[in-house]
């Protein structure tokens, strides 16, 4: 049974079995810009928290370019140093006089700092100074990994792995070291996408290899969305709407909207084949939540594959006070409690009852939100597609008309989609990626951004994490 030192990172050590391994030597590779650092710094600076002395080893930077940059995350790393519990080792100048002097200076630094965590910063750079390979692999099993290992110190070893390729360093830290994390980055559409892999960690057992993390304000992993613990009754605070904007009840939706929802707007939410029903419903409490408390009506149609009874028990748990101003829509023909019946022989019926409801519900000093799932129009009425696209185009018309708000939903699949995606004023669109619900935008342009559920505290928001 291993000791375990914690990351830092929460969502990585629930993985991990509470962190990584006492006393083991880790290899954190990838390549430049990939967040190896800001790992590494993060790892060093949770010691400091608990009052373990820490050290960094750097053959690339000086020491205030990294008090710098760390300090731009909240890495008070100055203080630390004045507090006796951080030691910054700047090697740059000194590898050329031979790695064995090289490697005998950080292991005394260890014994003599009595550091409990190392990192140095790269064994890529330490490693130019050997002649041979089997040389370092010693220096990496005799030197660092033994007599630190007997000191009781963790270790991590950053390694570069060049561009385009798929080789570890200098492909043998792999084979000394306890464990390997692989940092990687790629672009979708020309948007970052960040990876932490496991590849392997002695003596654990790994709950998730693949993580999705960002850089944005330091280095943070992202919460996979786990739908089991989505709609769990939460009330979201009420924050106000403007004379020009309603809010969407999540913070960092209204800015990317420049003030949230636009009155007299149409906003498509394209949602992902693997996004599920919950997962879905979860992102749109707080939306139909921020506008019921704010004394504004709200029509729902449920997307294809939801019946309107787990709309209604969804919205009871999260607005129990605001349920009399939502209106839900039935299309299945199951005619359920409290719904108004769309159901008709062509798809004219629906369009009409539509209308009909609106008007009822509209009051002059509120707005009126429609939440349509276009999809499930689209299943019941598949053979009056052509007359469907132009019912469309005129809904989207009367609603900016009266000055309301109607969010479409559609799939990729859907063959309403261009329809949709030209009439839009805003086109986000919501996916499922390694575990993460994430939202971009497609107009306006947008990075990607992790969707995470608030705690349990009452006042906390839905949060959107940009991934950078």
């Amino acid at each position: 049974m291993f000791q375990r030192v914690p990351t830092g990172i929460p969502e990585l050590d629930d993985v991990i079995e509470g962190g990584l391994p006492k006393a083991g030597l880790f290899l954190v590779a990838g390549s430049p810009g990939s967040g190896k650092t800001a790992f590494s710094a993060k790892f060093l600076y949770e010691g400091i928290l608990k009052g373990d002395k820490g050290i960094y080893v750097s053959f690339a930077e000086g020491r205030d370019a990294f008090f710098s940059e760390t300090a731009r995350s909240g890495l008070d790393f100055a203080k630390a140093d004045e507090a006796g519990l951080f030691l910054y080792m700047d090697l740059l100048t000194v590898k050329n006089e031979g790695i064995p002097a090289v490697t005998q200076a950080i292991v005394d630094a260890v014994l003599d700092f009595k550091a409990t965590r190392l990192v140095i910063d790269s064994f890529s750079a330490m490693a130019q100074a050997v002649p041979q390979l089997i040389e370092a692999r010693s220096i990496l099993h005799t030197i660092l990994g033994k007599v630190i290992r007997q000191a009781e110190c963790t270790t991590l070893l950053i390694s570069e792995v060049p561009m385009g390729t798929s080789r570890l360093g200098l492909g043998i830290e792999e084979f000394v070291a306890d464990g390997v994390l692989k940092f990687t980055q790629k672009e979708i559409d020309g948007r970052v996408i960040r990876n932490l892999v496991i590849h392997k960690l002695r003596g654990t057992k790994i709950g998730r290899r693949e993580h999705m993390f960002t850089l944005d304000g330091g280095f943070r992993m992202l919460s996979t969305f786990d739908s089991s613990h989505t709609n769990n009754g939460h009330s979201y605070p009420v924050i106000k709407n403007t004379a020009s904007h309603c809010s969407t009840g999540i913070k960092g939706l209204d800015a990317i909207l420049g003030g949230g929802l636009k009155r007299g707007s149409h906003i498509l939410l394209e949602v992902g084949e693997d996004v599920s029903s919950p997962s879905l419903m979860s992102f749109l409490t707080p939306i139909i939540s921020n506008t019921v408390k704010s004394g504004d009506q709200v029509i729902c149609l449920p997307v294809n594959g939801m019946y309107p009874e787990e709309l209604q028990e969804s919205l009871r748990k999260s607005v129990p006070e605001g349920l009399g101003s939502v209106q839900i829509f039935d299309i299945t023909g199951k005619g359920g409690p409290n719904t108004v019946d769309l159901g008709g022989a062509t798809v004219l019926q629906p369009f009409d009852m539509f209308w009909k409801t609106a008007k009822k519900l509209r009051k002059p000093d509120n707005r009126l939100l429609s939440i349509i799932g276009f999809d499930a129009l689209e299943a019941r009425y598949a053979k009056d597609l052509p007359a469907m696209q132009g019912l469309i185009i005129e809904t989207i018309a009367k609603v900016r008309n009266a000055g309301d708000i109607i969010v479409s939903i559609a799939r990729p699949f859907s063959n309403t989609l261009k329809e949709l995606a030209s009439a839009s004023d805003v086109h986000l669109r919501l996916v499922q990626y390694d575990g993460v619900l994430c939202l971009l935008g497609v107009k306006p342009r947008t990075d990607y951004y992790g969707v995470s559920l608030p705690g349990n505290d009452s006042n906390a928001h839905m949060e959107l994490v940009q991934v950078s």
